[in-house]
Formats: C-alpha cells, sequence, structure tokens
C-alpha cells in the first residue's frame, strides 16, 4: 500500500505525518477524538494528512472541544442546583452596592460565567430599607433571571446578552472604551473605570486592615483582602470544585478547562490564557536585560533568571534529589539529573560509559539504528523529535522566508536563517565582535564557541562578557 497518501481523503497532496504535533497534540489523537477509528503507528497504513485535512480536522476537534465543555459545565449546573439558586429571594436583604462594587472592579467582570453570581449573601451587611431598595432589589433580581448563553466560538457560558457582548470583543480585539487623559483603550466599562482611579486620579488609602494594618484605597479592596484572614472563598469553579477569593481568579482558573487563550502576542501572535504571560513573553522578542547581578555585573532579562543567578555565587543548594540525595543549586539542574538518572529510561552506556535519560535513543548512536522514516523522501532518523524536525524544515515551511535582495532567490525555514543568510552573503558586517582579539562573527553562537576554544583562560576570570550592541534585524540591506 502506497503510505504516502493522506490517511483521510487518500489524496496524494500530502503535507505533514499525521503522528506530528499542533498545539501538541498529535493529528492522530484529534482525528481519534472525533471519529470511532484507531491510528497507530506501523500498522502499515497512510500515515500522512494533506492540508485541506488538516484544516477540516481543526474545526471538528473545536466542536468536540466545544461541545464536552459545554456538556460538562451543564452537568456542573444541574448537579448543583444552580438554576434554583439564581432564583429571586426578595426576602433577604441585599447590599447590592458592596457586591456590584467588588465585582466591577475586576476587568473580566462583564465575562464571568453564570455560576458566579453570588447565592448568598449575609445578613449583617448593610440592608437596603424603604421602597426605593425594594425597587433596586427586584431590577437586579429580574437581570439574573438570564439564562446562560454559550459562545459560538469557545463554548464559554455567560449570564446575559451584555456579558456576552464583552465577552465577544476578546475574539474581536474590539476596545471601545477609550481613556479621555491618555491613549489607552479598553474592552469594558469596568477596566476603564479602574484605569481612570488607578493612573488618573488623586487616590488615599482610607481603608486600613484591623488585623494586620495594610491600607486600601477601595472599600472593595479591604472586602477581599479579609478573605484572607477569614479563609472564605466564595467563587467555586464548576468543573474541578476549586475555590477562590475572587472573581478574577476563577475566570483565569477555567481557562485551563476550557482551554480559551484570548490574549496574544503582538508580534508573534501566540496565544495565552492570562494577559501577564503576554508580558513576560515579550521578553522573548527583546535584547533588553534591565537587571543587573551586582556581584559580576552580568545582566539578565527577568527578576526570576536574577534570583537563578544569584543562588550561584551563594553557593546554596537547597534542591535535594530524594533517590541519592545530591543537592543542586537550581531546580531545573534537579529534574535534569531525576531524568537522566533515576527515570525508568534512564542508564550507563556500555560504550562510552556515560549516563542517559533515554540509554534506548542513545544506543541508536552506535548501532546505527534509524527506525524512523519520512514517507515523502525516505530519509531515516534515530529519534521522533529529528524526524519532525525534518518535516518542518524541509518538507512543511523550506521555502516560507524568501530573500528579496536583488537577484537572490534563496529561501530559508526560520526568520533566523534568513537574517544569517542576509548578514553572510548581502553585507561585510559581522554584529558580534570578540573583545579580546576583534574577530568578529555573525550569530553570537559563532562568538561562544570561539570564546571556548581560544579564549577559555581569560573567560574563567571575567564574568561580564557581552557582545557589542547590535542587533542584526534593524540593519539595513542593499
Amino acid at each position: 500500500m502506497d503510505t504516502s497518501l493522506c490517511r483521510i481523503c487518500l489524496g496524494q497532496s500530502v503535507a505533514v505525518s499525521v503522528f506530528s504535533k499542533e498545539d501538541d497534540i498529535q493529528y492522530s489523537n484529534k482525528i481519534m477524538r472525533c471519529v470511532n477509528i484507531n491510528i497507530t503507528e506501523g500498522d502499515g497504513l497512510p500515515t500522512m494528512i494533506c492540508s485541506n485535512c488538516i484544516n477540516e480536522l481543526k474545526i471538528s476537534y473545536e466542536f468536540v472541544l466545544k461541545c464536552e465543555a459545554s456538556d460538562k459545565a451543564l452537568h456542573s449546573f444541574h448537579d448543583s442546583d444552580y438554576f434554583n439558586q439564581i432564583q429571586p429571594k426578595l426576602e433577604i436583604d441585599i447590599e447590592l452596592e458592596g457586591i456590584k462594587g467588588e465585582l466591577d472592579d475586576h476587568d473580566n467582570y462583564d465575562n464571568f460565567l453564570s455560576d458566579e453570581v453570588p447565592n448568598k449573601v449575609s445578613t449583617s451587611e448593610i440592608k437596603l430599607k424603604g421602597n426605593e431598595g425594594k425597587e433596586r432589589v427586584r431590577k437586579k433580581c429580574k437581570r439574573s433571571k438570564v439564562g446562560p448563553i454559550q459562545c459560538v466560538i469557545c463554548g464559554l457560558l455567560v449570564i446575559s446578552p451584555s456579558a456576552m457582548q464583552n465577552h465577544m470583543r476578546t475574539h474581536t480585539g474590539e476596545k471601545p472604551f477609550s481613556c479621555s487623559f491618555c491613549d489607552s483603550k479598553f474592552p469594558t466599562k469596568g477596566s476603564l473605570k479602574r484605569h481612570n482611579e488607578t493612573y488618573h486620579a488623586k487616590r488615599e488609602r482610607k481603608f486600613t486592615c484591623e488585623t494586620c494594618g495594610n491600607s486600601f484605597f477601595r472599600k472593595n479592596d479591604i472586602i477581599t483582602h479579609m478573605r484572607v484572614h477569614s479563609g472564605e472563598r466564595p467563587y467555586v469553579c464548576p468543573f474541578c470544585s476549586k475555590r477562590f477569593r475572587q472573581v478574577a481568579s476563577l475566570i483565569r482558573h477555567k481557562r485551563t478547562h476550557t482551554g480559551e487563550k484570548p490574549y496574544s502576542c503582538p508580534i508573534c501572535d501566540k496565544k495565552f490564557a492570562d494577559k501577564n504571560l503576554v508580558q513576560k513573553h515579550q521578553s522573548v522578542h527583546s535584547d533588553e536585560k534591565n537587571f543587573s547581578c551586582h556581584l559580576c555585573n552580568k545582566s539578565v532579562k527577568s527578576k526570576t533568571a536574577l534570583n537563578a543567578h544569584l543562588s550561584l555565587h551563594t553557593n546554596e543548594k537547597q534542591n535535594i534529589c530524594s533517590f541519592c540525595g545530591m543537592a543542586f543549586s537550581m531546580k531545573g539542574n534537579l529534574r535534569t539529573h531525576i531524568r537522566r538518572v533515576h527515570s525508568e529510561r534512564s542508564g550507563q552506556c556500555t560504550v562510552c560509559l556515560k549516563t542517559f535519560s533515554d540509554l534506548e535513543v542513545h544506543m541508536r548512536k552506535h548501532t546505527g539504528e534509524k527506525p524512523f522514516i519520512c514517507a515523502l523522501c525516505n530519509q531515516a532518523f534515530a529519534t521522533k523529535g529529528s524526524l519532525a524536525h525534518h518535516m518542518v524544515f524541509k518538507h512543511e515551511n523550506a521555502a516560507k522566508f524568501k530573500c528579496s535582495i536583488g537577484e537572490c532567490t534563496k529561501s530559508f525555514p526560520t526568520a533566523t536563517m534568513l537574517e544569517f543568510h542576509l548578514l553572510k552573503q548581502h553585507t561585510n558586517h559581522t554584529p558580534y565582535i570578540c573583545q579580546y582579539c576583534s574577530r568578529g562573527f555573525f550569530r553570537t553562537s559563532d562568538l561562544s564557541r570561539h570564546l571556548r576554544v581560544s579564549h577559555l583562560d581569560v573567560q574563567m576570570k571575567s564574568t561580564s562578557l557581552k557582545p557589542i550592541d547590535v542587533k542584526p534585524c534593524m540593519l539595513q540591506y542593499s
């Protein structure tokens, strides 16, 4: 049988292996989630999938996830007697101002799921009295009668049409609320209000905690803070019953169940579940190193990296292996040690006497065994990772980045390879200079190799090596 056919449509225009991954999930696993068939390696059947089938599979897989998420949410609502809980109870005095103010303090107030509506309020809170107060209670309860509405894109359930309208802005990127003091824009009124209170209003810490003495700008902040002392966690996840002190924390947690990633990197469009992760990810695209070690002047990109570096100076080894008692200064080194020495696949090679995390894979270097074969060009590889790397670089994205200088028609699978080509072939500029012998290099890896080979003794005495501040991507090519 021709194994180069598309496994789904049996066409000839194949694109990628059915065992390749997208979003860390193999296409074969996605197919088996959608239909009742079994796909395994080595079954003798076609192992490829074409681009058209990949697009159809993506739509089908997202639909399956949406159905499963909504079914789980609805069963959770039903089991917890949710619909009875949100019915108006006019005989209970409710402090509307305190509840609404607390929820308004969060950016995603209008996005919270229907189970986030408080179903019980302490009668010791401030009570609304008189006809006006009762009328406000009736209006609030009428709004709570609206059933859950499901997003057609990600399957998220919200409580009202207005909440759905605000939620859709996470997909469209629309930010209709503009700050009148600066150029900032926001998707909700609540986020604009909090921005104005934080950056454009004169604030005073009027509310002080009697237990620990911490002060806060707003009443709702101290209400939330008091839960630290009382242990109260009023917001419950409908999927796993985990409890939280704040609505915003619950919203972030729910994304671990729904898979929603509403925030994206403006440079590479990578998706994230939390906007703080986007800010942390930005350092990948920047060469700025704003955190410096006061002992050796080495600069790093983040405070976390700086703390990890400082531990090298103190020589504190607080990470102890539970198998053999060896101590390490960094958690990553401990994890590497356990994977290499104490895992089921690890072992010592009888040929080179070194230990490896996967001894079976390592032994293929000595035996020459290459069990993984490319279905497009029949090239063989020793590991799955090598085959996947080959598929991406040689067959999928081989011509993704093209050189446009003069008559040059060369293409490359990555932007880094294209930049190296531009530097080497179309300029005489070497941006990375050795500070010991002034020799120039096109890549930081070449400079690092040169330092190890030629200047190792001097390198041991100095820990503040830095290439000159030149960014290849900012050069002009002619």
